[in-house]
């Protein structure tokens, strides 16, 4: 696993540049507007980072390299226009899937689509939960059912759009949603098990 780690100049807080100076200075190069991008837009990346991580160390791995995507890219934003933080957002969430390819590329993929109950997806313990509740149990998942449930669930992919960007059958997607929605409602069920049996005592 290549570790990555951006290295900031230690006076870029000092210098006022507006969003428009700074694109222009990252597609210039300039390490001051680097920086400045990568502060703005760091508390906000490594939270989109962190519900496909599996820790808050590879959350940011992920996430910086989506940073050197963005400064390596970023010429075509500004020749395509459009909103910058979704373009960055997005850059996220594609950086996130390589990752998971990569991490899974030797792995066997099992689609059990048609030895698997699929649950629907009605409500259920998960939907009652708070996002930071629910981010936490997510990243309990095993790499292949926290995508596919971030996928589905958080950006709202259909299951055709996630097994083209991850190169696994659509049947394989719909039982790793499910596993992951029952594996997140039996660690729900554990830890208010967990809770009432502390209250009792």
């Amino acid at each position: 696993m290549i570790s990555v780690t951006l290295q900031m100049p230690k006076n870029a807080r000092a210098e006022q540049m507006s969003l428009e100076e700074i694109v222009k200075g990252c597609i210039e190069g300039k390490r001051v507007a680097q920086s400045k991008l990568y502060e703005h837009y760091h508390a906000r990346m490594v939270g989109v980072c962190m519900r496909y991580a599996g820790s808050k160390d590879e959350a940011r791995e992920i996430m910086n390299l989506g940073f050197l995507k963005v400064f390596q890219t970023i010429e075509r934003f500004e020749n395509g226009g459009g909103n910058l933080d979704a373009w960055i957002y997005r850059i996220m969430i594609n950086t996130s899937i390589d990752f998971y390819r990569k991490e899974l590329k030797h792995r066997y993929q099992d689609d059990v689509e048609n030895h698997y109950h699929l649950q629907d997806d009605s409500a259920d313990a998960v939907s009652d939960m708070s996002a930071a509740e629910l981010i936490n149990l997510v990243q309990e998942l095993s790499p292949a059912y926290r995508t596919v449930f971030n996928l589905y669930v958080i950006e709202g992919f259909s299951h055709k759009e996630i097994a083209d960007q991850l190169n696994i059958s659509e049947g394989t997607s719909k039982s790793n949603l499910a596993k992951a929605r029952g594996n997140l409602q039996t660690m729900i069920r554990e830890r208010e098990s967990f809770k009432s049996a502390s209250y009792a005592g």
